[in-house]
Order: C-alpha cells, then structure tokens, then sequence
C-alpha cells in the first residue's frame, strides 16, 4: 500500500507480514483479505515449518511466501521483516483470521501520523469465546506486570497485529524466538522511548480446522522469562536493587534472631553473613551493568551520527 508522507514526499511502501504455522484452513481468506483492504501492499508469508499445505494455499492466494525451518513465531516474524529493506511500515498479523483486515488502514494511518508502533488491541472488541480465559488471564497479568517493572500502560501487551515502522526497527534489537515477541516488541518500544499508538479491533474466533499453536503454561512461562530477563538487562539497577535489598533483608533477619538468642546456631549467622556479601555482590552487579548499558547507548548514539 501507498501512504502519502506527512511532509507531503513520496508514497511510502507497506510490508503485511504474516506468520504461519499449520494455517492452511485459514491463510488464503487471510491474504486475500489484506489484499482487498491495502491493494498496494505486499503480501508476505511465513512458512513456520508448517507440516500442512500452508505455503500452497498462500501463494495461491498470491502471497510472496519464505520458509522458517527454525520452529518459533519470532523467528517467523524477524524472517519476514528482515524480507522487505524498502518497506516503510510494517503490517504484522497472524494467519489464523481472528484479526479484521478493513483495520489495516487505520492502524497504518496511526502510524502515518507519528507513531512508530501501532497496536490493534483486542480486550475491548474481542467476540464471545474468541480470547480463551487462560490467555485473557495471561495476558491482563502481563499487562500489570509490565505497568509494574517499566510504566509501560498497554491493553494488549500480546496482540499480534501490529504496525512498525522502519525507524522503529533501526532503533529496536529483536532477538525473540518464540510467542514472546509481542511482549519484546512493546518493552522495546518502551525502553527506546518511541512512540505508540494503540487502535481498538474486534477479535474473531477461529474457525473449525484451526488450531491454537499458544500453550498457556509453556509459552506463558516464556513470556514471563522474557519481561523478567528484559527488566534484568534494561533496569539493572531496578533489577539487583530489589534482589540486594531481598537479600539484606534475610540476613538482618538471620542475625537478629542469633542476636536475640531464639537461635543460637552457628550455621545460621554464617549463612546470614552469606546473605549479606551476596547483597553487596548484587548491588555491584547493577551498578556495573548500568554503566555498561550507559556506554552501549552513548556508543548507539555515535553511530547513528556518523
């Protein structure tokens, strides 16, 4: 699709990458949708080493169509971005026909206006039995715990259409694997400080042949891993800070006890004391990566200006 500039320049190009694993029930309506809806645009798809015929129905639709062997929807994801270098935006969506296509365009002219993400959240205009209470539990956990660990206030922290834009790629490291690239995504446009934007969509259920490739517990426990290991690398101070401060806690705790004679154990105040050196390694670990990440920025920062 061509997006007029707001400078008034030429068109911009737009990417829709669409990751598939085992979608042949659903990818050829997907494609043909988003064709309808942004005729200029090109269509990518994203064989995730999918073991149905995926990739037929795609290009018969008249997708372009890559091959992830690497089995994971970052993989997918990263696979298609990295297929376009002209585009200008990014349109991501799933394969599976849950996500209405004649939204493209306002999701697209969000980030026209100044966005450099555009989410198409789901919480508000999500059909009756589209979202799985198990995911919809998840996802609002994640939603609070991101508000928590980075202030990050989102509806959706793990829909999967969305809009990007090019200056969001050259600025956001993606290394996600799996179905925790929507969370990545977000923290990345968070802790870069880029704007977002968010646009209300309805949400579909799927339909009979298509199956949820989203395991509550194992990639629920992937998601969390993620935000907690985003937070550890982007908020070391924040991060260790807490686990000194745990730390300190139990050996003031340990050594009190000691101290009062309710446990006379030698073992205990040496395991105190252990607490205590732990608590100071901590705190210096955060302090030390927090000047390592300020040296990565200002080093980011000279590159870009050459």
């Amino acid at each position: 699709m061509e997006v007029a500039n707001l400078d008034g320049s030429a068109p911009a190009r737009v990417a829709v990458i669409i990751p598939c694993h085992n979608e042949a029930a659903t990818i050829g309506t997907v494609v043909a949708d988003f064709a309808r809806a942004i005729p200029q645009a090109r269509i990518v798809v994203v064989d995730n080493a999918s073991n149905d015929r995926t990739s037929q129905a795609a290009a018969a639709a008249g997708a372009r169509v890559l091959f992830e062997p690497r089995l994971g929807k970052g993989f997918a994801v990263l696979c298609g971005l990295r297929s376009e270098p002209d585009a200008e935006y990014f349109l991501i969506v799933d394969g599976d026909d849950t996500y209405p296509a004649d939204r493209a365009p306002d999701l697209i002219a969000a980030a026209a206006s100044g966005a450099d993400m555009v989410i198409g959240t789901r919480q508000v205009g999500a059909a009756d039995g589209a979202l799985r209470r198990g995911h919809s539990f998840g996802n609002q956990l994640f939603v609070w715990l991101v508000r928590l660990l980075f202030g990050l206030r989102t509806r959706d922290l793990l829909s999967g259409y969305r809009v990007l834009t090019r200056r969001f790629l050259e600025n956001a490291p993606l290394i996600a694997k799996g179905f925790e690239v929507e969370a990545e995504l977000s923290l990345q446009a968070r802790v870069q400080e880029l704007p977002v934007a968010e646009v209300a969509v309805s949400y579909r259920p799927r339909r009979a042949g298509s199956d949820s490739k989203l395991r509550t517990f194992r990639d629920g426990y992937q998601v969390l891993t993620a935000i907690l290991t985003f937070f550890r690398d982007y908020r070391p101070i924040a991060f260790f800070g807490t686990l000194s401060t745990i730390l300190i806690l139990g050996s003031m705790t340990g050594l009190l006890a000691v101290a009062l004679g309710s446990a006379a154990n030698g073992l205990l105040a040496w395991f105190s004391i252990a607490l205590m050196l732990l608590s100071a390694l901590s705190l210096s670990c955060g302090v030390i990566l927090s000047s390592i990440n300020r040296r990565a920025a200002e080093l980011a920062a000279r590159i870009t200006w050459r």
